[in-house]
């Protein structure tokens, strides 16, 4: 139910920005996405949107962003423009997941930019540092250690795999 009511709050197309043929054009190109929470508060003038509940999911495409709290800002289409994402913040998109203490969704931009001890996991690999930016577009990650070393951890068979086609390589490039 209050999925219906925050697809209803986040795509409804206000009064004023129905006439305007840009404002229909982006609401309409805008990519699929969905806000699941157990409670919404709306402020319509501030076109602010406040998700409550454990968790508050927001489920673009095949990334899913899920959290304890999120605070979207719409535009006059009734479009999210940002969010930001508070409290067990986590962020799955197939087999990858990235977690941290605050994450912020730009919807125009396709990104999602984690703060606060981010981790990536994929597969067995595992990598920590202070910011993720996560490019949702072309599927690219950055990790910046702010000041400190980025740790990545890779499982020891994926080393020796690695190390043996790096070996390969060497040969066939020394004929």
């Amino acid at each position: 139910m209050i999925a219906l009511l925050a697809a209803a709050l986040l795509g409804a197309v206000p009064a004023p920005a129905q006439g305007k043929p840009a404002a229909r054009a982006a609401a309409r190109a805008a990519p699929d996405y969905r806000v699941d929470a157990a409670e919404v508060r709306y402020a319509f003038q501030r076109r602010e949107v406040i998700f409550t509940g454990k968790p508050v999911t927001l489920t673009r495409d095949d990334a899913v962003l899920t959290c304890a709290r999120l605070e979207a800002k719409n535009d006059e289409a009734g479009v999210i423009e940002t969010a930001v994402c508070r409290g067990d913040v986590k962020l799955v998109r197939g087999e990858r997941t990235v977690t941290c203490q605050t994450a912020t969704y730009e919807h125009a931009a396709a990104r999602v930019t984690c703060d606060g001890a981010a981790v990536l996991r994929d597969r067995g690999t595992e990598a920590h540092g202070k910011r993720l930016v996560y490019e949702l577009r072309n599927d690219e990650v950055k990790l910046e250690g702010g000041g400190a070393p980025v740790r990545i951890t890779v499982p020891g068979a994926e080393v020796e795999q690695r190390r043996r086609e790096l070996d390969a390589q060497r040969k066939e490039q020394g004929k």
